[in-house]
């Protein structure tokens, strides 16, 4: 009897527990948990840049535009030189990888002088051709891109070039011909290009040294119209080109 007791009181608890594990099967499985994603860096790969150079001008070639028959075949000037110049610059970039990046600059020069001897067909003296002076400042903006060599030991070369725009103004022309008059300069936009070299060293994360040369072409600076020997015209100066020798920083963004 006392097993009969036993086996009866285990048949009634599994009874009792079955609806129970029933309904433990019914329920859903414990969520899957995905890891969280990683936070995505935005601005590292801008940055942005400022630049101090010293300027130092090709000779340029300047003529008189007129159509005055005295200067028929003596409208060139001669012994034309253009004084040197500070430029200051900055700009804003982005490294497409460690090969690879561009950057928007504009820059400002301090006035740079113009002189030049033109033929005189007044009496300008022994030599015939009066001193003629003027300063010419600067600004202009480039598109650039760079090609980085490699890093070493901190130092990374690269080679680059740029397109863009050159605003030359003309100021303060002055000649040394019968009254020593003086003539109003001009404002001209040209399309403008650049070739440059350097090398930028790492000070820290975000820090770089930027020691570069730099070869411009600015295009063309001229006067306003002039008139001289019953005609008029303008005094255009050609071929403005310069060597930038340049030092300056980039910071990266973090």
């Amino acid at each position: 009897m006392a097993k009969l007791s036993t086996y009866a009181l285990a048949g009634a608890a599994l009874l009792a527990l079955a609806p129970v594990a029933s309904r433990a099967a019914d329920l859903p499985e414990p969520p899957l948990l995905e890891p969280a994603p990683e936070p995505v860096e935005f601005g590292s790969n801008w940055y942005l840049r400022g630049d101090i150079g010293y300027k130092v001008y090709r000779d340029p070639k300047a003529r008189y535009d007129t159509n005055a028959p005295a200067f028929a075949g003596n409208r060139s000037f001669s012994g034309e030189k253009m004084g040197d110049a500070v430029v200051f610059g900055g700009g804003v970039g982005y490294r497409f990888n460690e090969w690879f990046r561009t950057d928007v600059t504009a820059d400002y020069e301090t006035r740079s002088r113009f002189r030049g001897r033109l033929f005189c067909p007044g009496p300008c003296g022994g030599s015939g051709t009066s001193r003629e002076t003027m300063k010419i400042d600067a600004f202009t903006i480039f598109a650039n891109a760079y090609f980085d060599a490699g890093t070493y030991y901190g130092f990374t070369p690269y080679v680059g070039g740029g397109i863009g725009a050159a605003y030359l103004d003309v100021h303060n022309y002055r000649s040394n011909s019968a009254g020593n008059p003086s003539y109003s300069g001009d404002g001209k936009w040209n399309f403008a290009w650049n070739l440059t070299a350097g090398v930028g060293y790492e000070v820290s994360d975000n820090l770089i040294i930027d020691t570069n040369y730099r070869f411009v072409d600015l295009g063309e600076a001229r006067s306003k119209p002039i008139a001289a020997a019953g005609g008029r015209g303008r005094v255009k100066v050609d071929d403005i080109q310069a060597h930038e020798f340049r030092v300056g920083f980039r910071y990266l963004l973090d």
